[in-house]
């Protein structure tokens, strides 16, 4: 028990700040605990922090104070292979406004370098403890460093023995939902052994740490952006490929010393968004919106409004039969597949027996074709839903009925400046004759070569007549037309001083297929009838909690790896219209081209159906005589027979 008590007190006879060099030596306790277990402030009283013995009062309560660690604990290091079984990092916070850090998450992470190592890896923060004395409630908390067997292994085995380094850049704490990174700067020496990790002859603790700031790191203020071409990429007439990017700006001072930005090493958890319906029927809206999250199976009889994404109309596999196909399906029973023609649906690639996601797209017979849901609004709704859904939450924070599918694990990328991406774009082409027959054309070559890290520069932005064009600058620079104003506004405040990156990082499926409405024809049964085009449905990959870790620059052949402090963000992209939409007006295009085609072709062969026309009716004729002359054959036949 008293070993046990000893090595506790060890390990924290040296908990310092600043380079300093200090301990304690508690009371012994009248039991044995473990370190997890152990009380913040009963571990803080008599350490030596800032090279002076702990004084909660120089700690007070303080509404404009930023969390901070002031005490980093390295516990149960041993050079013994088989005594490193309680080896563990853990890191003190002065917690100065009070605020309550949420604890139950995965979400509060500290990165940290160690033994050398160039980049630095983030690490869940697993909560211990926090002080509840009345007058100092949550004003100290105790985390555990979260490290897997394989991770503590690889720090055991890279830190020097006698002169253990760990570096912090910069540690995440959640409070109610919403992470901020906040900076710490400081490293941490460690050396000699704690009382029973050591020589099996030590009768004491030669635990020793020194701990100082470093300056070099950098605080970003990080931002999303997206680009999508305006066509597919070829697998079907629903699907685009969609450019996931962030900018940030770094100091000149920076670039100048270190180089340019060849690397960036980041993290995010990808998740791609269970089908949103968007539609510009208030009516089916209206009808629909009651049954928000429920399993209505392939449907409810309830419900008068179905809707089938990307419909297209053709053989239902029966002779003379036809009927509809498409991509999505929401509330269309095998009953309905009634008396065939437009009531019949032949099959749906997905059936939707629950649909989470609905917007309205305002009035008007076509207000989806060109309705946009912005990232913002995705994002609130996400929040919104939630609150209404419930359950078991993606990064502790979102509900997961919310989402098609969810990594197992956050993808974390170093991605070299040298990495291109390519974009497939099929269009439509522009010829009449290609629009009416849908005849694409692949424009990929004007997205090839795509630079995974970009320098931005005044020259990237059109000018026309002092008014910046959103499309072509969005085109130069792979960004959305919508970011283009913003990110122009960003580049001016901080082109004086810092270098203007863009990070493109990752290229996802994005689906957006325009969706029919079905409604109950009353003339036929209990068949469905198409009455309008006016919706779509969406799905996209988003990236939660998208961080920095790292940036390496690179001058003159030497890399130099600078650790980041900065808030994770969502990249959310906005989920935009179809590219192919049908118009829902009395009289559209393709009828009307319909009309050209036939009338035109009329035109180019009637004088050939005129010169031929002769003959055309003596071939008719003939044909028509060809029965009388049968039978006049026959009774010619009998009648020479009987002469005979």
């Amino acid at each position: 028990m008293q070993k046990q008590l000893c090595r506790i007190a060890a390990v924290l006879c040296l908990l310092c700040s600043w380079a300093v060099r200090g301990g304690f030596a508690p009371a012994v306790q009248a039991e044995e605990v473990s370190y997890e277990q152990t009380d913040v402030l009963d571990d803080l009283s008599g350490a030596v922090i800032g090279g002076k013995p702990f004084d909660i009062r120089d700690y007070p309560f303080d509404e404009r104070g930023k969390p901070q660690i002031v005490a980093f604990a390295e516990y149960g290091y041993s050079f013994y292979a088989d005594n490193q079984g309680d080896y563990g990092l853990y890191a003190y916070v002065y917690n100065p406004q009070g605020r309550a850090i949420d604890t139950a998450t995965d979400r509060n992470k500290i990165s940290l370098a160690y033994g050398g190592r160039e980049n630095w890896t983030k690490y869940n923060l697993e909560f211990l403890d926090y002080s509840s004395e009345a007058g100092y409630e949550g004003l100290f908390y105790k985390f555990k460093v979260s490290l897997t067997e394989d991770e503590k292994s690889d720090i055991l085995g890279r830190v020097a023995q006698n002169a253990r380094v760990y570096e912090i850049s910069g540690m995440e704490l959640s409070v109610g939902n919403i992470v901020t990174d906040y900076t710490v700067a400081m490293r941490y020496t460690y050396s000699g052994y704690a009382l029973g990790y050591g020589s099996a002859l030590a009768t004491g603790s030669s635990l020793v740490c020194t701990a100082d700031g470093f300056e070099k790191y950098l605080n970003l203020d990080v931002y999303s952006t997206y680009y999508r071409p305006e066509g597919t990429n070829g697998e079907n007439d629903y699907t685009q490929d969609s450019l996931h990017s962030v900018y940030f700006a770094v100091p000149k001072d920076v670039a100048e010393e270190y180089g340019g930005l060849s690397a960036v090493h980041a993290t995010w958890l990808d998740a791609v968004l269970a089908p949103v319906l968007v539609t510009g029927n208030k009516d089916a809206y209206d009808a629909i919106l009651p049954y928000l999250g429920q399993d209505i199976g392939q449907n409810t009889d309830a419900l008068d409004y179905a809707y089938v994404g990307d419909a297209e109309f053709g053989a239902t596999g029966g002779f003379g039969e036809t009927g509809w196909d498409g991509v999505y399906g929401y509330n269309f029973p095998e009953a309905w597949m009634g008396l065939g023609g437009d009531g019949v649906i032949n099959s749906t690639d997905r059936v939707i027996s629950v649909l989470y996601w609905l917007f309205y797209a305002g009035e008007g017979e076509n207000s989806a074709d060109e309705y946009a849901l912005s990232s913002e609004v995705i994002e609130e709704k996400l929040i919104e839903l939630t609150e209404q859904y419930g359950g078991e939450l993606v990064n502790d924070r979102y509900s997961r009925v919310l989402f098609d599918s969810v990594a197992e694990e956050f993808t974390e990328i170093n991605i070299a400046a040298e990495f291109e991406y390519d974009l497939r774009n099929e269009v439509l082409g522009s010829l009449w004759w290609d629009k009416l027959w849908g005849i694409t054309h692949d424009e990929s070559a004007a997205f090839d070569g795509i630079k995974a890290i970009y320098e931005v520069q005044d020259g990237d932005f059109v000018i026309r007549d002092d008014v910046l064009d959103a499309e072509e600058t969005a085109d130069n620079l792979y960004i959305a037309p919508e970011n283009v104003k913003v990110f122009k506004e960003f580049y001016d405040e901080n082109k004086a001083d810092s270098v203007v990156y863009l990070f493109r990082y990752q290229v996802s499926d994005y689906i957006s297929a325009e969706a029919s409405l079905f409604e109950p024809d009353n003339f036929i049964g209990n068949a469905w009838s198409r009455t309008d085009t006016n919706a779509y449905f969406m799905q996209e990959t988003v990236n939660l909690d998208f961080d920095i870790i790292d940036l390496t620059f690179t001058k003159d052949n030497v890399d130099t790896v600078i650790p980041v402090v900065s808030d994770p963000i969502n990249n959310i992209p906005d989920g935009t219209p179809p590219v192919y939409t049908e118009t829902d007006d009395d009289f559209d295009w393709k009828t009307l081209l319909g009309i050209i085609l036939g009338a035109v072709l009329l035109i180019v062969f009637l004088p050939l159906i005129a010169a031929l026309a002769p003959y055309l009716v003596k071939g008719i004729v003939w044909i028509l005589l060809l029965p009388v002359k049968g039978i006049a054959a026959i009774i010619d036949f009998f009648k020479k027979g009987k002469d005979g």
